[in-house]
């Protein structure tokens, strides 16, 4: 599995779940020190030089893209569920040239908050008929460019619905749409029961992974059992990112750096149980 962390490549915003800003040197050699190649980014405005140049620096220095977010185009009030045509139109437009960029980057795309919000009562069937269409309009750009859109489940107190991983998972297998997982951990521990058994359910459509602990801060900083679910994402041989997309508490550089802590303790852990079981006549 790889190790990665959040980088934003805009100033953000207070509570936003990123450890680093912007692309100078010195951030970079950090993230690369403490061992992780790579990183997912907040993008602002894809087209703007300096983050067009930020791509070339992260491969300069070892550095991947698990996945882009359009975090910030919820903020801005863009909505891919958006009664208003024009404006599904104008998000679908949007994240379109996030899909590009990612493409430019090997990474993938979140829809996350970008789906915006379905209300209640009967209103929900159409709003999610909404949302259909314009996942469909996307994959239009995405296909062809062989950019992942990830799905990410999200708690009940940032978004009215797909909370749970389970209810993400219906929606793409009753869609039918080529959509994959994006789970996170501070979400799955809010939603979901048993988080390793939904590690294992969702496994045929998990491309990515927020991998945090209780209090979104790095594993070993809350109360969940990061070892356990680690192990468990072993044994369903996973092999994408496990990311940090944590809160940078009490510093981004310190967050990142526990969070390298933890990895480098797996690690070991896991070479020292291989170690154990050696074929008979291997030696």
């Amino acid at each position: 599995m790889k190790k990665s962390a959040a980088l934003s490549l805009f100033a953000g915003w207070k509570g936003m779940p990123a450890l680093y800003y912007g692309t100078d040197e010195k951030t970079l050699a950090e993230i690369r020190g403490f061992g992780y190649t790579g990183v997912d980014l907040f993008v602002d405005d894809p087209f703007l030089p300096e983050n067009r140049a930020a791509l070339g620096k992260l491969r300069r220095h070892g550095l991947g893209v698990g996945a882009v977010m359009p975090a910030l185009l919820a903020k801005q009030g863009l909505s891919l569920g958006d009664k208003d045509p024009e404006m599904r139109k104008y998000a679908v437009e949007r994240i379109g040239d996030m899909i590009r960029f990612a493409s430019e980057a090997s990474g993938m795309v979140s829809l996350g908050l970008v789906r915006g919000r379905a209300g209640a009562g009967a209103g929900r069937e159409e709003f999610f008929k909404r949302l259909a269409g314009s996942f469909e309009e996307l994959l239009k750009t995405s296909l062809p460019l062989e950019v992942p859109l990830i799905l990410e489940p999200i708690n009940r107190y940032e978004s009215d619905h797909l909370n749970s991983s389970m209810e993400a998972l219906d929606f793409i297998e009753k869609s039918g749409l080529p959509l994959y997982l994006m789970l996170d951990t501070f979400h799955m521990n809010i939603e979901d029961v048993d988080l390793a058994e939904c590690f294992r359910r969702c496994a045929p459509y998990t491309k990515h992974v927020h991998f945090v602990d209780s209090n979104r801060l790095a594993p070993g900083m809350g109360h969940l059992n990061m070892a356990e679910l680690y192990r468990t994402l072993e044994k369903l041989d996973y092999s994408g990112y496990l990311c940090l997309e944590a809160l940078p508490l009490p510093s981004g550089s310190e967050c990142a750096r526990m969070g390298a802590k933890f990895f480098g303790s797996q690690e070991s852990s896991s070479c020292k149980t291989n170690k154990l079981f050696v074929p008979y006549g291997s030696v």
